[in-house]
């Protein structure tokens, strides 16, 4: 979906759903934090309608790994015992675990940052006006856009173009093509304001001869 963010009305109605029928939620919060910063809450908003929840320290908020698990005291009991019963535990992990820290003490600033580049990135390729590629900026909530591209244009043709590191002062741009016409790009706290003008120059710089019609080698 891009991104979405789900408001928390919507949360609170599967919250009486899930009791009515006596079910748990479990949350996979893995941008819980660019969601809580698009609806300008604390992340336990969210995240009290849930049973459980998981939190990536990678992704946005820019740890090398790692994931947290959080639930009541008798879930996590279980959790720790499934994780040991399956191999998960880990020796050493403290250099691991501090860069987790890290990761969460920044990551309302770095999430911030990553939601508004992601947000002035689609704007400008609307700007654009591209007959081969665009976006709708309303639909960009966190850190996540969606590019559409039609013909001449495909998603991987866009993709393979922007990561050619060759052209346009060697700026390369990794996005994924999640179709033919769908082709995904994410924020996160590597990737700076001056980077997402420079992705911007590189898109513009690929979409040209689809603008004129003009050959380029």
């Amino acid at each position: 979906m891009g991104g979405r963010v789900l408001p928390l009305s919507y949360m609170k109605e599967v919250r009486e759903l899930a009791d009515h029928y006596r079910l748990k939620i479990h949350l996979d919060g893995a941008r819980l934090f660019n969601a809580a910063e698009a609806l300008g809450v604390e992340p336990a908003e969210i995240a009290r309608f849930c049973d459980s929840v998981t939190l990536c320290l990678s992704k946005g908020l820019g740890a090398p790994v790692g994931s947290l698990i959080g639930g009541k005291a008798e879930f996590i009991a279980e959790a720790r015992r499934a994780r040991k019963m399956l191999g998960g535990g880990m020796r050493q992990a403290g250099v691991l675990a501090a860069a987790g820290l890290v990761a969460l003490k920044r990551a309302k600033e770095n999430v911030k940052l990553d939601n508004q580049n992601a947000k002035m990135f689609a704007k400008a390729v609307q700007e654009l006006a591209s007959p081969v590629c665009t976006t709708d900026p309303a639909v960009v909530d966190s850190n996540i856009v969606l590019l559409t591209v039609t013909a001449p244009l495909s998603g991987q043709d866009l993709c393979d173009q922007l990561s050619a590191g060759n052209q346009q002062a060697g700026v390369v741009v990794k996005a994924l093509a999640f179709s033919p016409e769908i082709v995904r790009l994410v924020w996160h706290r590597d990737v700076s304001t001056e980077d997402t003008l420079r992705a911007l120059e590189k898109l513009k710089w690929v979409l040209e001869k689809y603008n004129t019609g003009a050959p380029r080698g």
